[in-house]
């Protein structure tokens, strides 16, 4: 098999830049053979796709070596892309957007720096995963309760700067970030916000300083690398209740919608709840073949059935309330009330000490309760034991007839191609993340270029009736980016000013977000 290697550079050029880098990181931190590499493609992908993949991985111990391995790739034009934990899957993984770039893992970076249970924040770098923040707090007593996404495996600072949502009072992560450490593309070093002063004591208590506030512009982009991070964290409630609420009709979603945000901005449900289908129940619980053997989409008459085999309607909603008692019994209470105009919901409840570990908090609800697992990563096996994802995520605004018009719009659309209509709404008081999950099984290729296609049919189609995903697949990022395109994509062209600025010579991520350096606009990637 040819080497693979980052564009515009010579094998003998590659090999002598890989021979510095290995100097400043040690040669057990220099991964080479297609085995080692085999953990940085994209894990959804089919068998022998190679647009998304790496010529090496280099992993840092320290924010000097960052800072050293971007200055060696300035001068060596070597296309740097940086993962914290690179668990992004269904969006990439750690695959590289340019072929032949060096993944710089920052998974050795893994401290919990500090942590503040008076102010309620931790400082960690790019590798703690969620389970590492759980387990530090638990080991040191800290009456903190963390926001996990679904998995707990992935980065804390990396499901931030991606956008990336939780389930806690803090499940917007990108809004609880407070205060980065940010190595820039010439390998100088920034602190944001209140860390711009030298010694400052309110860095991560306050997200603004004096003049712009600089910290979003390292999120989804490609200006910078994040070598720390502050993250906000709610102290231990009295309790946790985790409830669902459920209807049992279809044409109950538009009402079902509407009733939440009221609860939500009337502050009644805390964090950030989820409203799933009956399939998308049955998803998480078995596989495909366990619900319906035939072919093409689950039937909507089938869909119905196991939403009443499941007792959970075929609408429900998760969500979550934390404080003293008495306080979670009354908003119980006026979220039971709430549902009541709805004919046929019901709504049940489940109460937990607020520092309840896993042996005493049920499985559905450890996630709510902060506490991260693993549990739904055998979801993805839908369609088989070799399953695979790509997920298409537009944001709506919290209104059930918006909401039940993009749901018939998806529906369309997905089983046009062949496959179940599966995902969650993930709300917040005036908006909601409607998360497509096109399932598939990696080893049919139709199958899995059918999911990339329905999802680019999907992009166009949803930006048409005025919505854009907040996240996108590194197939998709230029198609995503070009949607965003108000006054001759005046975004685009802003960010391409910035980034040809500050990273002239195109290293750090090219084309991430649908950011390219100049070197590429001029010539694009064949």
């Amino acid at each position: 098999m040819s080497q693979t290697l980052p564009p515009g550079v010579s094998a003998e050029e590659f090999s002598r830049a890989l021979k510095l880098l290995t100097g400043i990181v040690g040669e057990q931190h220099v991964q080479r053979s297609e085995e080692e590499l085999a953990e940085y493609r994209d894990p959804y992908s089919f068998a022998g796709r190679d647009e998304f993949v790496p010529s090496a991985v280099i992993s840092p111990g320290s924010v000097e070596e960052v800072q050293a391995i971007v200055r060696l790739a300035n001068e060596s034009r070597i296309p740097l892309w940086t993962i914290s934990q690179g668990r992004n899957n269904g969006y990439g993984g750690a695959a590289p957007r340019v072929r032949g770039s060096v993944v710089m893992s920052l998974r050795r970076l893994n401290r919990v720096l500090e942590v503040n249970e008076e102010l309620g924040y931790a400082v960690v770098e790019p590798g703690v995963r969620f389970s590492d923040l759980y387990d530090h707090l638990r080991a040191g007593g800290h009456r903190l309760m963390i926001s996990t996404p679904d998995l707990g495996w992935g980065s804390v600072i990396g499901n931030a700067l991606d956008h990336g949502i939780g389930y806690g009072v803090y499940g917007d992560h990108a809004a609880g970030a407070c205060g980065m450490e940010v190595v820039l593309p010439d390998g100088d070093l920034l602190r944001t916000g209140q860390g711009a002063m030298t010694g400052s004591k309110a860095w991560h208590v306050h997200r603004r300083a004096f003049g712009p506030s600089v910290s979003d512009l390292f999120m989804q982009s490609n200006f910078g690398i994040v070598t720390k991070m502050g993250v906000w964290l709610m102290p231990t409630p009295e309790c946790t209740l985790v409830g669902t609420a459920s209807v049992p009709r279809e044409e109950d979603l538009e009402a079902f919608v509407d009733t939440m945000r009221q609860l939500m901005l009337d502050r009644m449900i805390d964090g950030v709840p989820t409203i799933a289908s009956a399939l998308a129940v049955a998803w998480l619980i078995a596989p495909r073949e366990n619900w319906y053997q035939g072919e093409g989409p689950v039937p909507e008459e089938v869909v119905a059935e196991i939403g009443r085999n499941l007792g959970i309607g075929r609408w429900t909603v998760r969500f979550s309330v934390y404080g003293p008692q008495a306080v979670v019994d009354a908003k119980f209470a006026a979220i039971e009330k709430a549902f009541a105009r709805i004919e046929g919901a019901e709504v049940v409840g489940a109460t937990y000490p607020g520092d309840a570990g896993a042996d005493i908090v049920a499985p559905p609800h450890q996630v709510p309760a902060g506490i991260p697992n693993l549990d739904m990563l055998e979801s993805v096996k839908w369609c088989g034991p070799q399953g695979g994802h790509v997920g298409f995520s537009p944001v709506l605004p919290l209104v059930g007839s918006v909401v039940r018009e993009q749901r018939d719009r998806v529906k369309r659309i997905v089983e046009k191609y062949g496959f179940d209509h599966i995902g969650g709404l993930l709300l917040t008081p005036r908006s909601v993340q409607d998360v497509v999950m096109f399932l598939y099984d990696v080893t049919n290729h139709e199958q899995v270029t059918a999911a990339y296609a329905a999802c680019r049919e999907l992009i166009v189609e949803t930006a048409k009736a005025g919505y854009g995903e907040y996240r996108a697949h590194l197939d998709a990022m230029d198609l995503v980016a070009d949607q965003y395109d108000f006054n001759d994509h005046a975004m685009r062209r802003f960010t391409e000013r910035l980034k040809d600025a500050i990273d002239p010579a195109g290293i750090l991520a090219p084309g991430k977000q649908g950011i390219w350096p100049a070197a590429y606009r001029s010539a694009p990637l064949s």
